[in-house]
């Protein structure tokens, strides 16, 4: 079957145009005027952008990937597909080794088509800087533990602290396998980062501001490197709560939108309303729009992706093709997913249907 999407504002790598756009066997087929096919679909007056791939989520709609059954998956994948995500990477926490197996296994024998592998946040992590992850399950490097997670085959990314004893050889593992690097719940220094930089190559910031040292003039810490040093792409959490819209903005203008990565961070209670949820043991309570632990850290967040996409254009001034970047291109890019983060012939059919306002009308996948 040929189908065709008619009338649209398509968001391209080159630009955003009014054309048609042809999908046939889950493939884009054709991009063009008149295009013909055996149903058609008229969007006209909205956009379609590349369905967006969200790297670092934890759960939605009360569940969590660390509850390692296959109903969570199903939960979260519905959870988020609904907000125009097509694509992610499911993401863990800090804990013990027999429940981190158990959350690989479940990714590894449950395949879901929007998730694309899993990303290890921790357990490899500083215990100076956990954030909301259980500090009592915060350890250095165990080349045997990490070699049976590599055996899964199902690791992609991976948060860790790269001041940590054996970190090296950490980065040198996820090297050999292609698992992308994002440092993260650390407490490394300015000119250390630039020496494992240099070591490396290229690494991420997880959650860009969040459990790392802020900036001061003279004892600059990794924030600025991160955001000056093009071999890294910064995440970020467009939430309003873990970093405020003007840091945001910053953010943006000094690593321009090829180097930036939309993420929601989102725990349990995203799309699932306010309560008390779980998170790595933790007890978790959503309300005003924030997920905290008892002592008010901040313990995940409530965001989805179109929701981080309105907030940083609103932000940021984005163009769509800007958009596309942050939620979609650059995820792909920086994973090597040759298919996915743009709309283009030869690429999968995933893309999001929305309005001006940026609400999900319609989420395809494939």
């Amino acid at each position: 079957m040929r189908l065709v999407v008619r009338g649209a504002r398509v968001v391209t790598p080159e630009g955003a145009r009014a054309c048609d756009l042809a999908v046939e066997s889950g493939r884009i087929a054709d991009l063009g005027a008149g295009l013909r096919g055996d149903r058609t679909i008229d969007a006209d007056g909205l956009t379609l952008l590349p369905g967006f791939l969200d790297v670092h989520v934890h759960g939605g709609g009360g569940a969590d990937f660390m509850d390692a059954t296959p109903e969570a998956l199903d939960t979260i994948c519905r959870t988020h597909a609904a907000h125009g995500t097509t694509g992610l990477l499911a993401t863990t926490i800090t804990q013990s080794r027999n429940k981190i197996d158990a959350a690989l296994e479940n990714v590894r024998e449950n395949q879901r088509p929007m998730i694309l592998g899993v990303h290890l946040e921790g357990p490899y992590i500083s215990p100076e800087k956990p954030g909301a992850q259980p500090r009592e399950f915060v350890r250095d490097y165990d080349a045997e533990e990490f070699a049976s997670w590599l055996g899964f085959d199902v690791i992609r990314r991976i948060t860790l602290a790269p001041e940590r004893p054996g970190a090296a050889d950490l980065c040198a593992a996820c090297q050999r396998n292609r698992i992308a690097l994002s440092f993260g719940h650390t407490d490394i220094g300015a000119d250390a980062l630039k020496t494992v930089l240099d070591a490396v190559g290229a690494a991420d910031a997880t959650h860009l501001f969040n459990a790392m040292n802020g900036i001061h003039h003279r004892t600059p810490g990794p924030i600025p490197v991160f955001l000056t040093d093009p071999r890294c792409h910064v995440e970020l959490i467009a939430d309003g709560h873990h970093v405020a819209p003007e840091v945001i903005a910053m953010a943006v203008r000094a690593k321009g939108a090829q180097g930036v990565i939309a993420i929601t961070d989102a725990m349990a209670g995203a799309g699932a309303g306010d309560g008390v949820y779980g998170l790595g043991g933790h007890e978790v309570t959503v309300a005003g729009g924030k997920a905290t632990l008892a002592d008010g850290t901040l313990a995940g967040s409530l965001l989805t992706m179109d929701a981080a996409a309105r907030n940083l254009r609103d932000w940021c001034g984005l163009t769509w093709t800007e958009i596309a970047r942050v939620t979609s291109t650059n995820a792909a890019d920086r994973h090597g997913w040759k298919h996915k983060g743009r709309l283009e012939v030869g690429a999968d059919a995933d893309f999001v249907l929305a309005d001006d306002a940026l609400r999900v009308r319609e989420t395809w996948l494939g």
